[in-house]
């Protein structure tokens, strides 16, 4: 299977919520975040209103189905060490991904590839 996901991303939209709470949209207006993905391993950074909000990264599998990101370096610690599955779908230059836990989704992104 040839790897997708080898490039540079653009955060288009998303949406999350912390276990218990609402899920909310991402205010795009005031966050950007990019993600460069190489062969093995994933490295992201976010602003909020123009200042470092937050960053990870480590290493990252994909198969048909699920892409999951393993950091093993994070700006908000308890990431490390931390699986993140993702259920993923690419069409064209957009990568959506969905995470769930305890089967309500959590996470919903949209990511546009940038550069390669």
């Amino acid at each position: 299977m040839s790897n997708p996901f080898i490039g540079v991303w653009q955060l288009v939209s998303g949406e999350c919520g912390e276990p218990g709470q609402a899920v909310e949209a991402y205010d795009m207006s005031l966050l950007s975040s990019r993600k460069v993905i190489g062969g093995r391993h994933f490295m992201f950074l976010t602003l909020k209103d123009g200042a470092f909000y937050s960053s990870a990264s480590g290493a990252y599998t994909f198969d048909g189905l699920c892409y999951t990101e393993q950091p093993d370096m994070a700006s908000y610690a308890p990431m490390v060490g931390q699986a993140y599955v993702f259920e993923y779908q690419i069409d064209g230059d957009l990568w959506h991904n969905r995470r769930f836990e305890d089967g309500r989704q959590v996470e919903y992104e949209i990511w546009r590839k940038i550069g390669a």
